[in-house]
């Protein structure tokens, strides 16, 4: 997830903790007839927005620490499948194994020995980048779907290798990490793992959608309702006076297009 879209989210709760400042200064002044935009309700949009970021932000390291550790575990069965193909072919046997064995072994090299950011999910567009009509949902789906694919892929592909081993009476090494129980526990750890680093996705994307919804709800969003506010203290100090400039000053993004 790009630090420019997060930064535009922190942005907006900072500016609204200093506008919802700047209100408490005006005292009485400060009355609209609109309860929408009421200091009390404008105080406990506060609280519930930076709630809902401090929310966003934990699951975000939960699962920057799925994923990181999925890539881990998973970074060197490239070349552990090559290492047990030539233990295979040592064994002698068909060669229709061997073949079958190396097809599947070729499918899960070609499915990158080495992961990409893409492939643990995350993706740092430049600021200067054309972004997609959605970016933040269009961005996080996409490099997920990305990073399910290819890990999904592995997973299967080590399957069938373990498959096609077990096929294989004469295939006993001495070697413990080579031995069958010992990759069908790899396998299961490694399948916790994938699941975990979805699960976790699927947890962030929930809280995003339930921060967006705060934030960016079209009549009933953070910016919106920021809209009315500094419409309303302009209509009472007027358009050149400071309170006007100082609120008109803070800036609000919509990081979410309408």
């Amino acid at each position: 997830m790009s630090t420019f879209f997060e930064t535009g989210h922190a942005k907006n709760v900072a500016n609204l903790l200093k506008l919802n400042q700047q209100i408490a200064t005006y005292g009485l002044n400060y009355n609209p007839s609109n309860n929408a935009i009421k200091a009390t309700v404008l105080a406990t949009l506060y609280n519930a927005a930076n709630t809902k970021l401090t929310t966003v932000n934990n699951l975000f390291t939960t699962w920057k620490n799925a994923t990181n550790a999925r890539e881990l575990a998973f970074d060197p069965l490239a070349k552990q499948a090559t290492q047990i193909l030539a233990s295979l072919q040592s064994l002698g046997i068909a060669q229709q194994t061997i073949d079958d064995f190396a097809f599947q072994t070729q499918k899960f090299r070609s499915s990158g020995s080495k992961l990409t950011k893409a492939d643990s999910g995350i993706v740092e567009p430049t600021p200067e980048a054309k972004l997609p009509t959605d970016p933040v949902e269009t961005i996080e789906t996409k490099t997920h779907s990305t990073s399910q694919q290819s890990f999904d892929n592995k997973l299967q592909h080590f399957e069938k290798m373990v498959l096609i081993l077990v096929s294989v009476p004469s295939y006993n090494p001495n070697e413990v990490s080579f031995k069958v129980a010992s990759l069908q526990t790899q396998l299961t750890n490694l399948t916790t793992l994938n699941n975990a680093a979805n699960t976790s996705y699927a947890n962030l994307k929930a809280a995003r959608i339930d921060r967006n919804a705060v934030f960016y709800t079209k009549g009933t969003g953070m910016l919106d309702l920021v809209k009315l506010a500094k419409a309303y203290i302009k209509s009472i100090f007027g358009a050149s006076s400071a309170q006007y400039h100082a609120a008109s000053s803070l800036k609000f993004v919509r990081v979410i297009p309408k």
